[in-house]
């Protein structure tokens, strides 16, 4: 277990706001940015596959062509002599006890000075020009583009695929991808940006990497299509955890309680032949989700082997088995509106198990139930809803008519809103608490769950 860190303690610096916007016709001159360029043949199915003969091969390309992670690392650390941070990182870490596995940062200024999340109604909302995007960003944001050499990441020549500082991070290195910023997409997935996505979590040689993606009423706060790329300094139990087919789908997975803190559908790349099957998968999985209004996070990680027996977790402790490129898209309920940072915010990160609190209060305080118990109440879908969304995305990824696999005794609540079903349920029958901790209560205040010891803070190297 690594122990707390804290994270420079230098004084505050304050972003500056740009009111430039740049055309969208602009040339690849207008920034001083550099331009990564790969090719398909860098990419690293299985970062444990690699020899020592291999890695000389590399060692020796690195004296044409910086690695990508180095690359990123470098511009990042540049872009603080430019103030491009709204604060310096400060950060501390706890793990929390129980069955989870969870982790918690915190990150009391990135809830005070991080930007404030504009007002949704929808999944998909227009792109508005007046409202804050990435077209407004200093030159000095940006850390480079992207560009494959042997397979165009699109044909459009003027396309830039970017990425740039987030100005109020997490961790080092926390940067937002943004794919053809001149185009100006709202934020919803594209299979463009699910490509660039792949690529870079096949590019980077490190298994702390995570790309992210939240949806709009699914914590997004800015509705100009962009991905989280960053690092965390500690393995999600996620990635150890025994899956379930998807129904008949080849090569589809879902995961939900109790093996995992909330419901999610699961992909894995374990072979590069699988490439392009991998990408239309997770891209017909989040564009049924777009199109029928359901909110979503995605996070990608290196994880073993799927498994769909044995235990129910279990853990490589010997770093034997392969690190592969999973993806976990979690449907979640919609939060309508822009809910403003309180204990902390259920997105694609913390839905991971990756938490990020708000306050020291929280920090000091919080357990697994209690974490559990808000993602069980702003962000989880309920077990009937999932299950019927399984039905659904099982004839998508398949190609039949949707609505061929769903049982009879489900279409009763065939068009409804997640809202609605939970309103109707709760219309027969009392609530109950679902978290797998407090199950077995038959009675007592929810709010008990919250008292206790906090976990002991451990200082991490």
């Amino acid at each position: 277990m690594r122990k707390i860190v804290m994270l420079g303690a230098n004084a505050r610096t304050q972003r500056s706001a740009s009111s430039i916007q740049l055309p969208t016709e602009y040339s690849p001159s207008a920034s001083s940015a550099p331009y990564y360029n790969y090719t398909t043949g860098d990419f690293i199915v299985d970062l444990r596959a690699k020899k020592k003969d291999d890695d000389e091969i590399l060692l020796d390309q690195e004296d044409d062509k910086k690695k990508l992670k180095e690359l990123l690392h470098e511009r990042w650390e540049n872009a603080r002599e430019f103030n491009a941070f709204n604060y310096s990182l400060n950060c501390m870490y706890r793990c929390l006890d129980g069955k989870y596995d969870l982790s918690m940062q915190l990150n009391i200024e990135r809830g005070e000075l991080r930007r404030k999340p504009m007002h949704f109604k929808n999944i998909k909302e227009p792109f508005n020009h007046l409202r804050f995007n990435f077209t407004k960003l200093h030159d000095k944001e940006i850390l480079f583009y992207l560009k494959c050499e042997d397979e165009p990441i699109s044909d459009d020549p003027l396309d830039r695929h970017l990425v740039a500082v987030n100005s109020s991070p997490l961790e080092r290195d926390h940067s937002l991808i943004i794919p053809s910023v001149n185009k100006c997409h709202p934020q919803v997935l594209t299979l463009q940006a699910v490509r660039i996505a792949v690529d870079l979590m096949l590019l980077v040689d490190d298994d702390t990497f995570h790309i992210l993606f939240n949806s709009l009423l699914g914590q997004a706060s800015v509705n100009h299509l962009h991905l989280h790329a960053m690092y965390w300094p500690y393995d999600s139990d996620l990635i150890h955890r025994k899956c379930e087919p998807l129904h008949d789908v080849p090569d589809a997975f879902v995961i939900r309680p109790p093996a995992w803190i909330c419901p999610a559908i699961v992909f894995q790349l374990a072979k590069i032949e699988d490439y392009e099957t991998f990408k239309r998968n997770i891209f017909k999985c989040v564009e049924y989700l777009t199109e029928t209004n359901q909110a979503h996070n995605m996070f990608l990680a290196r994880a073993q082997p799927i498994r769909i027996s044995g235990a129910e977790k279990e853990e490589d402790r010997r770093g034997e088995r392969p690190q592969l490129v999973t993806c976990y898209i979690f449907p979640r309920m919609n939060m309508i509106g822009a809910k403003p940072p309180s204990n902390f915010n259920p997105a694609a990160n913390e839905l991971a198990g990756n938490l990020t609190s708000y306050t020291i209060r929280f920090f000091e305080s919080a357990n697994e139930q209690a974490v559990i118990r808000i993602i069980e109440e702003e962000a989880s879908l309920d077990d009937d809803t999932f299950q019927s969304l399984c039905f659904d995305l099982a004839d998508v990824l398949i190609g039949r008519s949707v609505g061929t696999s769903r049982p009879v005794d489900l279409d009763v609540l065939e068009g409804l809103t997640s809202p609605e079903i939970d309103e109707l349920r709760d219309s027969f029958q009392s609530f109950m608490p679902r978290s797998p901790s407090i199950r077995h209560r038959n009675s007592g205040s929810r709010s008990q769950s919250d008292d206790g010891c906090p976990p002991k803070l451990d200082a991490l190297n």
